[in-house]
């Protein structure tokens, strides 16, 4: 891997960092302490994000939403049908012919996301609010119950000015329990489209490992695991684990774990990034490492 590839991947992550919804982010020496969160502001700010995104969504693509759904079999057979149909199994998801991708309900509540631009597939845990930024769903998740907590709604703030070519999907644990110090735990997939990783050695990880430290200017993680894992299922992806920390608005410390997995896939290589609180880390990262099991590579 080159210097220009390295730094890219790591400006990736850098960015990944500074987008989490993370009260008074601190610098290594002065922290700061989160400010009162103004919830009039907020819902100011939604108000006339989502008024935005609707007007220019309807003038973009006013038949697209409108007129026909991908109906997903368990079968995984895709089917165009219209809005007047029901899904017979499931819920029928919105494929964008932007985002080249699509967004499936199943019976036990997990969500399949096929990311047919990258080329692959994967099914996200139930109980996560999952949009693509160019997505009807994430204009949707400004009206769910779910987005009334404040810190739901930075975070799904957080990605509007995000490139969804490459941010191809966020999902957020709405679970009231796991939002603790204002802090949301999210997961982040992100595709570096034309590149790839070798898989026979960490070298490439530990190059991207070095720089994160430095490459940091607010919140900093200190890596502290670099390896290959082969899950059961065969698939093999590298892994960087992290850890940070910031200040909360009572003046405490409070830990943040990251693993961030790579793979490569048809486009070029594929990142999937989880950030939750070292306190949440034994109850959610079980269901995240349960979730890259069902990675499928190629799978159309």
């Amino acid at each position: 891997m080159n210097n220009s590839r390295t730094f890219f991947i790591a400006l990736i992550f850098l960015a990944t960092i500074t987008a989490c919804v993370v009260p008074g982010l601190p610098t290594a020496s002065a922290p700061i302490f989160a400010p009162t969160v103004d919830t009039g502001r907020i819902e100011t700010m939604v108000a006339g994000t989502v008024s935005a995104a609707i007007a220019e969504t309807e003038q973009a693509v006013p038949r697209l939403v409108s007129t026909s759904v991908v109906i997903v079999t368990a079968a995984t057979t895709a089917t165009v049908a219209s809005t007047s149909t029901p899904a017979p199994t499931e819920k029928p998801a919105v494929l964008s012919e932007t985002s080249q991708s699509a967004l499936t309900q199943q019976r036990d509540g997990s969500m399949l996301f096929a990311d047919e631009r990258a080329g692959y597939q994967i099914n996200l845990p139930a109980g996560w609010l999952t949009v693509r930024i160019n997505g009807k769903e994430y204009l949707d998740a400004f009206s769910l119950e779910d987005a009334a907590n404040t810190a739901i709604q930075q975070s799904l703030l957080s990605i509007q000015n995000e490139d969804p070519n490459i941010l191809r999907l966020l999902a957020v644990d709405t679970k009231a329990a796991h939002i603790q110090n204002d802090f949301v735990t999210d997961m982040r997939f992100i595709l570096d489209e034309g590149k790839t990783i070798s898989l026979n050695s960490d070298a490439d990880m530990k190059a991207i490992a070095e720089k994160i430290p430095s490459s940091a200017t607010v919140f900093r993680f200190e890596v502290t695991s670099v390896k290959i894992v082969t899950y059961a299922s065969g698939t093999q992806l590298d892994a960087i684990e992290a850890r940070s920390s910031f200040t909360n608005a009572a003046g405490a410390d409070v830990s943040i774990y990251q693993k961030q997995v790579f793979f490569n896939v048809k486009a070029g290589t594929q990142s999937i990034i989880f950030t939750t609180l070292s306190d949440l880390k034994e109850t959610l990262l079980p269901a995240f490492d349960a979730m890259l099991e069902t990675v499928k590579i190629g799978a159309e």
